[in-house]
């Protein structure tokens, strides 16, 4: 089976979410991952059951970020171990990394130092701020460098109340989307150069593209984005409600002027179509709050699956405010095939695949997520080293 990276190899000095997240997407696509770990391995190996103590047995949260590896552990910080790395460079078409621009220079890994290695080296940087400016050695998790200083969490909530936190890794999954996207292009660019190309991505200017809608008008004329009131919209069929068993359901359109009429037919209002107050988004807007009463009390007469029916009865856009139990049954996500088997030392399991189909290439996890050091000698053979060689880093506990 031919996958679009066949033939690629990757090199990732990464820890934690984000960059490892891109390289389990680029293993998924068929490029050999060679994933180089400290001594003792990734700080994420087994991280949910030192979070969580009921966490399952199988460490499903590294092999979410780690699938279809091979890993080798190196000693960055002996002398001897960023030697290792450059000569894994030399025969390789990326370098990933999430280390910060002191530790790439501390360990000789710069873009500059790495291209002298090989010439047609991809660097790929994923880190909070970027590895260029007055922060770039500033530490930080999605949570921070996604969510909060990309400006998503002073608009996400509700009015009044405290700022609302990200489910975990959020950040961390879209930079690695990014940064898979940005690798593309900075292959097909060496490809047509023949030279290196450096890529530097972040959860901050992630975060930031996420919400470009809000920050383009920002640009433009200073305006801040207020967070919305569901209790009072100015657009009362761009809101959430709750039907009389519990459910939840959100109604969206963005151009509402066309839908009202058919939305006031589906809630058993048709009258309001014709009333003046209503026919034009600036007056629903004046009465949001009243209308959004009303609206609450209409719901709360039926249950979802009556809903369900009349919404789609009149060609409505809404969708279920799903549980998560709901999401992973979701026949549409299970057409799409969105859930892909893994494997965790003996136990086969679901995990989530690659968030998109390609109808030339079954894209599936390669593989389980190695365990520390597992294809160590592997890897430091086919980058030319003799068993002489690799038993003397060993001993220097360069390499183990």
């Amino acid at each position: 089976m031919v996958l679009p990276l066949s033939g690629i190899r990757v090199i990732e000095v990464a820890n934690y979410v984000a960059g490892p997240a891109a390289g389990a997407l680029m293993a998924d696509l068929g490029a050999d991952v060679i994933k180089v770990e400290p001594p003792g391995g990734d700080v994420m190996r087994g991280a949910q059951a030192r979070v969580h103590s009921d966490a399952p047995p199988v460490d499903w949260l590294f092999t979410l970020e780690n699938r279809g590896k091979r890993s080798i552990c190196v000693a960055l910080d002996q002398p001897g171990g960023p030697e290792v790395v450059h000569r894994l460079v030399a025969g390789a078409d990326i370098f990933l990394s999430n280390l910060f621009a002191s530790r790439l220079a501390k360990y000789r890994l710069t873009f500059d130092e790495l291209r002298a290695v090989n010439p047609r080296i991809v660097f790929t940087s994923v880190t909070g701020y970027g590895i260029h400016g007055p922060e770039a050695d500033r530490p930080a998790f999605d949570f921070a460098g996604f969510w909060a200083r990309s400006g998503i969490m002073s608009v996400i909530g509700h009015p009044g109340q405290p700022p609302v936190i990200s489910r975990i890794a959020q950040g961390d999954h879209t930079t690695g989307m990014n940064a898979l996207a940005a690798t593309f292009a900075a292959l097909r660019l060496r490809d047509l150069t023949g030279e290196a190309q450096a890529v530097e991505v972040s959860l901050q200017q992630t975060g930031l593209y996420t919400i470009a809608t809000d920050i383009a008008r920002v640009l433009l004329d200073g305006y801040q984005p207020h967070k919305p009131d569901r209790t009072a919209p100015s657009n009362p069929i761009f809101n959430t409600y709750q039907c009389g068993d519990g459910r939840w359901l959100m109604v969206v359109h963005m151009t509402p002027d066309p839908y009202w009429p058919k939305f006031a037919a589906a809630v058993g209002r048709p009258e309001w179509a014709t009333d003046e107050r209503y026919l034009t988004m600036p007056g629903r807007a004046q009465y949001g709050r009243e209308l959004a009463i009303e609206i609450s009390r209409l719901f709360a007469e039926h249950d979802f699956a009556y809903w369900s029916r009349k919404l789609d009865e009149h060609g409505l856009i809404w969708a279920p405010a799903a549980t998560l139990p709901e999401v992973v049954s979701d026949p549409q996500l299970r057409a799409m095939g969105a859930f892909q088997p893994a494997r965790s030392g003996e136990k086969t399991f679901e995990t989530v695949g690659v968030p998109f189909y390609l109808a030339g290439a079954a894209v599936t996890p390669q593989g389980p997520a190695p365990q520390p050091g597992e294809h160590g000698e592997a890897i430091l053979s086919e980058a030319g080293y003799t068993d002489v060689e690799v038993a003397d880093l060993a001993a220097t506990r360069v390499f183990g």
